[in-house]
């Protein structure tokens, strides 16, 4: 309960026992008797300057847990130590972490909407409180879930932001979809990454059920060792993606060909100034005249790839070919003694032979997209349980692996003993590359299959259908492009070594999360594990920048000073390097 009493200055308020609990202690219901009150907290609020003075009061039975406690349950108006009351906390997590506002923003709103002024800095530091309170209520959270929830689907990967500081490794249960740990780690060798993985099952007090993984060494090294029981799915998405590589590049050379083929036209390249003379036209530009067709051609070949849906390539020798067909069937009516006419057939043919040079390389890359949309398929379909005999995940996984097996056993078939390779031994993984024969990839995709092939389908042993940790890398595109938004540049590796941990938790824990916290923050307020997250922040801040600052030579400007004027001994040459002076 709130009294208050208003001076010249400040508005005075007495918080007294709440009214509602009759003076009766919360834990045990017995009366309370008034012990002291507080020497006053000064804060401000959107009202203005506000004095609290919080009365305090004891339980008087002796047995009760609360009896030698100073207690007032009123929820609290401030943070304590705050010169700003709870009410303009929150709205400065909301604009930060809901609205994605900067500080400098937040400082002006504020100032705008409620005449409140409050440093950039300050708001700066609360931005740093509110990151460590979320951190913690999320970590709470997850405590509760997994409690109840006995195991963990393990998913694990790494984000390395820059070349020079250590990578940040996230660590992320998949059935409850919470994140357990985030490191840096600048070596994350078997044995590091079998360490984490140990202090998360003993923090929460779990079971390890599963590992998603994107097939990394270091990654199967520590299941191999130390957890071989444990089903180990390796991520299909990454799978796909290293077959979808190989058609990739084959397929942005083939783009790359065409469109310099139709840049380096005479009616594209030729200068704006050019001019010749046009039956019936006059002496006019050429890129004037052309305009038209131009435009077209340029817009022909503007156009992107979609990882696994389309190829940019093979989509502009398709339009291209549509495009150069219909130019033959316009021109076979045109006279062909016209000047326009004749600069039309030069392009067709300079066309044709483009398309021409280039046709081995689009039939290759329509093949190789056409057997791995059929590959992605079988991956993907579920195999229908009611066809299967014995509806078991161990029997539903033979007959997935059969399906697959099936699959890449008829792609060998067919370019076996291509290169002098007669056995899947003898196949060498190596990069993907623009002039890389369509046979050479399939060999490449089979060997592919059977190093991934005893992880394609652990995902029938787990509890839930979890095929990937795709996911992961989407949380981490998303954090780069927050922490991009934030510094307003592209080199963001040390705000994700220093702030990641913060932001993907609040990623995961989504914007629904993110409101319930703020909306009920106040009465959870612990301020000895804020400091303590506050603490691990300034250490984290402390190792990525103790290297910017330059050596600074204190003696430098004193030596270069005190040389002026000062004449070289003869007996010493000039050339030695300690004659020498800053």
């Amino acid at each position: 309960m709130s009294v208050s009493k208003r001076d010249s200055f400040v508005d005075i308020q007495y918080i007294t026992y709440p009214k509602e609990l009759d003076r009766k202690c919360i834990s045990c219901g017995s009366p309370v008797e008034f012990l002291y009150p507080s020497g006053g907290h000064g804060y401000t609020d959107f009202q203005g300057k506000i004095k609290e003075i919080r009365k305090f009061y004891c339980c008087t039975n002796p047995d009760c847990e609360l009896h030698a406690n100073p207690l007032n349950p009123t929820p609290l108006n401030v943070l304590p130590f705050k010169q700003f009351s709870l009410g303009i906390w929150k709205w400065i997590a909301q604009e930060a972490k809901l609205y994605k506002q900067k500080p400098a923003l937040i400082c002006e709103r504020i100032y705008d909407q409620f005449n409140v002024k409050i440093s950039e800095s300050t708001i700066r530091k609360y931005i740093n409180e509110i990151d460590a309170y979320l951190s913690n209520q999320i970590d709470k959270r997850t405590i509760k879930i997994l409690k109840a929830q006995g195991r963990i689907i393990l998913a694990l990967d790494g984000q390395k932001p820059d070349k020079n500081g250590g990578a940040l490794w996230l660590f992320v249960d998949l059935i409850s979809n919470r994140v357990l740990k985030i490191a840096i780690l600048k070596s994350a060798d078997h044995a590091t990454l079998h360490a984490l993985v140990e202090e998360i099952l003993t923090f929460y007090e779990i079971k390890l059920a599963g590992l998603v993984s994107d097939k990394q060494g270091s990654i199967v090294k520590m299941r191999d060792a130390f957890y071989a029981e444990i089903p180990h799915q390796y991520c299909h998405f990454h799978f796909l993606q290293n077959l979808w590589n190989h058609i990739e590049v084959k397929d942005g050379n083939l783009h790359k060909e065409l469109s310099k083929a139709v840049n380096n036209l005479y009616i594209l390249k030729v200068s704006k100034t050019t001019k010749i003379f046009f039956e019936g036209i006059g002496k006019v530009p050429i890129r004037e005249v052309f305009r038209e067709v131009e435009q077209s051609l340029r817009t022909l070949v503007k156009t992107r790839t979609r990882k696994f849906e389309h190829l940019r390539g093979v989509e502009v020798y398709e339009r291209l070919s549509r495009y150069v067909e219909e130019m033959d069937q316009v021109l076979e009516a045109e006279d062909s003694d016209r000047k326009i006419v004749r600069l039309m057939n030069k392009t067709a043919d300079s066309l044709h032979r483009a398309l021409k040079e280039t046709e081995k390389h689009y039939k290759a890359c329509v093949e190789l997209y056409g057997i791995f949309q059929s590959i992605r398929k079988s991956l993907g379909k579920e195999l229908d349980s009611k066809k299967v005999e014995a509806n078991e995940p161990s029997v539903l996984k033979e007959e997935k692996l059969t399906v697959l097996d099936d699959h890449f056993e008829e792609i060998w078939e067919k370019v076996k003993g291509f290169g002098g390779f007669m056995e899947k031994s003898q196949l060498r993984t190596f990069l993907p590359q623009k002039d890389t024969p369509a046979n050479i990839i399939k060999q490449e995709w089979v060997r592919l299959y059977y190093s991934y092939r005893r992880g394609l389908c652990a995902y029938y042993d787990f509890p839930i259908l979890a095929k990937t940790n795709s996911p992961m890398e989407t949380k981490f595109s998303q954090e780069k492009s927050i922490f991009i938004s934030r510094v307003g540049k592209e080199q963001v590796g040390s705000q994700i070594r220093i702030r990641g941990e913060h932001v993907l938790k609040q990623l995961y824990a989504g914007k629904q999360e993110i409101k319930e916290i703020i909306k009920a923050m106040g009465t959870d307020y612990d301020r000895a594990q804020i400091i303590k997250e506050l603490n691990a922040l300034v250490r984290r801040t402390k190792e990525e920048t103790k290297l910017w600052k330059n050596t600074i030579h204190e003696t430098l400007g004193l030596k270069s000073v005190l040389a002026k004027g000062k004449k070289l001994p003869k007996n010493k040459s000039r050339d030695k390097k300690n004659n020498f002076v800053g």
